[in-house]
């Protein structure tokens, strides 16, 4: 176990060291060095350097994280066909919506290093404050699931405490990101892409040719029924709100040489995961369809836990583990470093306006990457080990965070990306936020009766002590694949589209009467008034 760790990450670390001279050869053609403004920009941004195969790379090595291992699989299971297409077709919206919307956000805001930046210059402060502290959110709790993974993984693999996994990982991949910054980061995706998916052809192919399962068993798995359907617009939805504002995603809009890169590399990256994702769902549902006949009865009792029956197989070899884990460590750190990365972005562009010694910014980014990462370390770690006998701890739970992290950036959609145009007000973006949010609450409130009903809403109903039965579909009682989700989360943009346009327009119509009132004589202006 030790052993594959460590030579993946010092493979990584060695891949990250490649950036450094690659970065000095790109700046010494901008006849600018690594101690100017430009130099340390680049450092955060890696700006307009990349072509579309690292585009798309690194757009593939972002997204193929830990969650590739459960929720493909527990979407088919759970959904049938229905549901797995929803999730192939739900995890490309985010990246192709961004790469139709970069070029207007590149030349509004040309110094930009993520949308954040952009939402200060169009939105003001406090819209500022309010959309980066749901990001950081946001990205903080993907960081810590992902660690938390690695922490899993571990022990299944190798039998070792989860820190042994979860710490060098997280410890190296904060390393080579304060050497080589977003560079160092896009140029380990490289690597980490490829790895990724050749292990996951390899794997699932060969686990298809090992199945044996009955027609009767495949048809019930692989169902069309209205509870895939319901899963596959919520999963639009949820799924969308998320990936339309993952940061590291949003960094690679300014790493791209120019738009026409920017836009194959978008779309060729999306296509590369959506693929990933079918495969896994069809893998699922191949493992589930053969559990169904086994003669000691099904086995697979948490769909999340489908991929992982591979393991229980007759012909896995010790190869084949050694595949595992090594697809788990490259798509741990390809999301770990690229979260650490674009959590760190959040805040260089407001450095950089400082005026500091290059030295200085850089360091004041790396000391404010070691303050992001400890608690997400710490939190993994207490994630890993709270188990309990209601299977209510965080070990089970920290993934029902993302459903709160997917109904917050929901919310925030139509109002910032309004912005783009220039009918928009900061008030009215402001008001369509957070209109959202009280329709959340006014949910919750409405459906179970209570206040607490409504702030417990926010959480998708995962945390609290309102515990939703299962719907007679079979659907959970929280979280984004429950019923009320296939109806809350499309409704969400509708809202909080219709509240910033009015609060806009009657914002516009009252400037327009004061400016119309101001051109008055005063004798006029008095009658009317």
């Amino acid at each position: 176990g030790w052993g594959i760790l460590l030579g993946c990450l010092a493979t990584f670390t060695l891949m990250a060291g490649l950036a450094i001279p690659i970065m000095m050869r790109e700046l010494g053609k901008r006849g600018v060095t690594a101690s100017s403004a430009e130099g340390t920009d680049f450092w955060y941004s890696a700006r307009n350097s990349q072509g579309w195969p690292s585009i798309a790379f690194s757009i593939c090595a972002t997204s193929a994280g830990g969650w590739l291992l459960y929720t493909p699989a527990e979407a088919a299971v759970l959904g049938g066909w229905w549901a797995l297409i929803g999730y192939c077709i739900a995890i490309m919206l985010g990246p192709l919506v961004m790469c139709y919307l970069a070029p207007k956000f590149r030349e509004q805001v040309p110094d930009s290093a993520n949308v954040t930046d952009w939402v200060l210059v169009r939105y003001g402060p406090v819209a500022h404050i309010y959309v980066t502290l749901i990001l950081v959110y946001y990205m903080f709790i993907y960081l810590v699931g992902q660690l938390k993974t690695m922490g899993d993984m571990t022990v299944k693999f190798t039998g070792m405490a989860p820190e042994a996994g979860l710490i060098p990982l997280a410890v190296v991949t904060v390393f080579y990101t304060m050497i080589g910054g977003l560079p160092a980061s896009i140029v380990t995706d490289w690597i980490q892409a490829c790895c990724i998916t050749v292990i996951v052809f390899g794997i699932c192919i060969a686990t298809w040719g090992w199945v044996d399962y009955t027609p009767e068993n495949w048809e019930q798995v692989s169902a069309w029924n209205d509870r895939g359907f319901e899963m596959l617009v919520s999963l639009c939805f949820a799924v969308f709100g998320a990936e339309v504002f993952n940061l590291a995603f949003w960094q690679r809009i300014y790493a791209a040489r120019d738009v026409t890169q920017l836009r194959i590399g978008f779309v060729v990256g999306a296509l590369m995961v959506s693929l990933l994702t079918f495969i896994f769902g069809i893998t699922g549902m191949a493992l589930k369809a053969q559990d169904l006949g086994k003669d000691c009865g099904p086995t697979i009792f948490v769909a999340a836990f489908t991929f992982f029956d591979i393991l229980e197989m007759p012909q896995t070899t010790k190869f084949i583990r050694v595949l595992m884990y090594m697809l788990v460590v490259c798509m741990i750190a390809s999301n770990a470093d690229s979260f650490q990365t674009a959590i760190t972005s959040t805040i260089s562009r407001a450095l950089q306006k400082q005026n500091w010694a290059a030295w200085k910014n850089v360091a004041a980014a790396q000391f404010f990457l070691i303050v992001i990462n400890v608690p997400a370390i710490a939190f993994a770690v207490y994630s890993v080990y709270d188990v309990n006998e209601n299977f209510d701890g965080l070990a089970v739970k920290l993934t029902d965070l993302f459903s709160m992290a997917d109904i917050l950036t929901i919310t925030l959609v139509v109002p910032l990306f309004s912005g783009l145009w220039p009918f928009v007000t900061s008030k009215g973006a402001l008001a369509g936020m957070w209109s959202g949010i009280l329709f959340i609450m006014a949910w919750g409130w409405f459906e179970f009766d209570t206040f607490m009903g409504g702030m417990e809403m926010i959480t998708m109903m995962c945390f609290g002590n309102i515990k939703p039965p299962p719907s007679e579909n079979g659907a959970p009682g929280c979280g984004f694949y429950s019923a009320r989700a296939a109806i809350m989360f499309p409704v969400l943009p509708l809202v909080t589209g219709c509240v910033t346009y009015l609060v806009s327009y009657m914002e516009r119509s009252w400037t327009t009467m004061q400016e119309i009132a101001a051109k008055l004589p005063p004798t006029m202006a008095a009658c009317e008034m």
